[in-house]
């Protein structure tokens, strides 16, 4: 039975997706956040850094500053130093008391903001009269263009001469490098959802294969289980409502306990096969003689037409499985070789090997392509449940099982299981 539209996987495909769905959104979410603080991250410090660079160049320089023994500014020191010369731009601002602020030297002046906002910012910074006390913030250059700019202040005892090193510098190259992070994020994260997107569902998708493959066996179960017991159930049912003559009772109630036992078997074979295919449970490892099981089956199954030649041979099984492989074997060959009630069923053992013969049509061709499959339906409508339980117990024990046509007529059906190892030291 194919359960792959049922509403059982509709639902496990709907949880697949609602799986993946979620764990999109949780990964989608976390990265989000992740960039964002990396974002914020990166914004603050490169600010920072363009921050301690300007205020270190004006800090450095107003240091550097002299003034001769006649109280005359000397620049020689500051025009000289590394500082001045480098990537930020650099004013100084001097005046004496009821002047105007004047700019002393300047080095990359366009870069700075207009000379009124030097002023006011001089200004500002020297009116806090501490020596070198600074400033930092921003602006825009003559450019309209940003700028971080750092002025400090520099005073001299015996002089009204007041200097303001304003030193400045773009935070442009910074934000370009910021801009290329924030896209480096947006695509890595990106990829990164993708990523678990796809391992989400591929996931999924393998525990859903398991769900699959458990539903099948649950909806196989169920259906060889229907299939089955319906016949026996059916027939059951006609004896007892049948009301036998006194005289039929007695071969009435002897129907009915084979047709009970029948079932008893098919149920404890779907079990069996259905607890060893889920994992449940694992056939039984036990040394036994195959011989002796088959003789004990064959005198089991109470039909005059059996006859069994067996040799002694020794196989590692699961007794109750085995048992089961032999019993569906003969009522096989019993009920196709019910067109002549007088021959015989012939059964062989040898070497791990057992044979059962019977002499009816011969093997119908609608099964002869295999005859073990589920579901293959031969002469009468009768499906191959019992014989792909046979083929199932020979597979789960390493063995093989065949049928095929035998000279003179009828069918040979034969269960090959590896002998003992006699030195392997399993229990008998």
């Amino acid at each position: 039975m194919n359960s792959h539209r049922s509403p059982a996987v509709a639902r496990l495909r709907r949880a697949r997706w609602l799986m993946t769905a979620l764990v999109t959104a949780i990964t989608a979410t976390a990265v989000l956040v992740l960039g964002f603080v990396a974002a914020q991250v990166d914004s603050r410090g490169r600010a920072d850094d363009v921050d301690r660079r300007v205020d270190y160049v004006s800090n450095g320089l107003a240091r550097a500053v002299m003034l001769t023994e006649d109280y005359v500014l000397d620049l020689s020191s500051v025009t000289e130093d590394a500082l001045l010369n480098g990537a930020e731009s650099v004013v100084i601002m001097t005046r004496r008391p009821g002047e105007a602020w004047k700019q002393s030297h300047t080095h990359l002046r366009s870069y700075m903001p207009a000379d009124d906002e030097l002023a006011a910012l001089a200004s500002r910074v020297e009116a806090e009269n501490d020596l070198y006390a600074s400033y930092v913030g921003g602006g825009v250059d003559v450019n309209g263009r940003p700028v971080r700019v750092s002025a400090t202040a520099v005073h001299w005892d015996g002089t009204d001469l007041a200097l303001v090193m304003i030193a400045g510098a773009s935070p442009t190259p910074y934000s370009d490098a910021h801009r290329v992070l924030v896209w480096q994020l947006a695509i890595g994260g990106t990829v990164l959802v993708l990523l678990a997107t796809a391992a989400a569902y591929l996931l999924s998708g393998r525990s859903l294969r398991e769900a699959l493959r458990l539903l099948d066996e649950h909806e196989q179960f169920l259906s060889d289980a229907a299939h089955e017991l319906r016949t026996p159930l059916t027939t059951l049912k006609l004896l007892t409502e049948s009301r036998p003559e006194p005289t039929d009772v007695a071969h009435t109630l002897t129907e009915a306990r084979r047709l009970a036992d029948r079932m008893a078997r098919l149920v404890t074979g779907l079990l069996a096969r259905a607890r060893a295919q889920s994992g449940i449970a694992e056939p039984e490892r036990t040394m036994l003689r195959l011989d002796q099981l088959v003789e004990a089956v064959a005198e089991e199954a109470g039909d005059a037409r059996i006859t069994v030649s067996a040799h002694p041979s020794v196989v590692v099984g699961d007794p109750q499985l085995l048992s089961l492989a032999v019993r569906n074997m003969l009522e096989n060959a019993l009920t196709h070789g019910a067109v002549n009630r007088a021959a015989p069923v012939e059964v062989h053992i040898a070497e791990g090997r057992v044979s059962i013969r019977d002499h009816g049509p011969g093997v119908d061709p609608v099964m002869s392509a295999n005859p073990f499959h589920r579901g293959t339906a031969g002469r009468g409508g009768r499906n191959g449940i019992g014989l792909a339980l046979v083929a199932w117990v020979a597979q789960v024990h390493g063995g093989n099982a065949s049928i095929e046509p035998a000279v003179g007529g009828g069918t040979i059906a034969t269960l090959w299981l590896p002998p003992a190892d006699m030195t392997a030291g399993a229990r008998v």
